[in-house]
């Protein structure tokens, strides 16, 4: 059974032993840089980052990592509250059996209950060449934007309502 854990100091450093195929390592930060990132996005005026443990029975298997961006009343292009799900990862020994699709249908189920605020939408910047994970968000009910980050991803977005 899938299930998602808050990362805590109990379990930081099984959470940096996980590792993606060598062949994904350039589409994705690894699990120590995210940590840092999320780390470092608790000072931030507005975001607030959500780190999960994905956890097979009582194995863990991924990684999640989101930013809730709430509207910024400063910035005029900012119209609306958001999710953005900055990474997910499956350790490679455990690929292939459904496990992000699951982990992420919890994600999406818990972030619908607007546990850290009222986002209307996950919005998510993928590379089309990592076709696994693409396919995956698209099964999902993400739809493509249109844009692109400044990587060269494309942004895709799933509504919550």
């Amino acid at each position: 059974m899938i299930k998602l854990e808050s990362i805590t100091v109990d379990n930081f450093e099984e959470c940096l032993r996980l590792r993606v195929n060598d062949s994904q390592s350039k589409y994705i930060a690894s699990n120590a840089y995210s940590l840092a990132e999320a780390y470092a996005f608790t000072n931030h005026k507005l975001y607030k980052p959500i780190t999960y443990a994905i956890y097979n029975d009582n194995v863990m298997i991924g990684f999640i990592f989101v930013i809730y961006q709430p509207i910024d009343k400063d910035d005029l292009s900012d119209d609306e509250d958001v999710y953005y799900l900055a990474r997910i990862m499956i350790d490679y020994k455990y690929q292939g059996k459904g496990y992000g699709k699951k982990a992420l249908d919890e994600l999406i189920k818990l972030l619908k209950t607007k546990l850290y605020g009222d986002a209307k939408a996950i919005v998510l910047s993928s590379n089309p060449n990592n076709q696994p994970a693409y396919s995956l968000f698209l099964s999902l009910g993400f739809k493509e934007m249109g844009i692109n980050d400044d990587d060269g991803d494309n942004l895709l977005r799933l509504e919550l309502d």
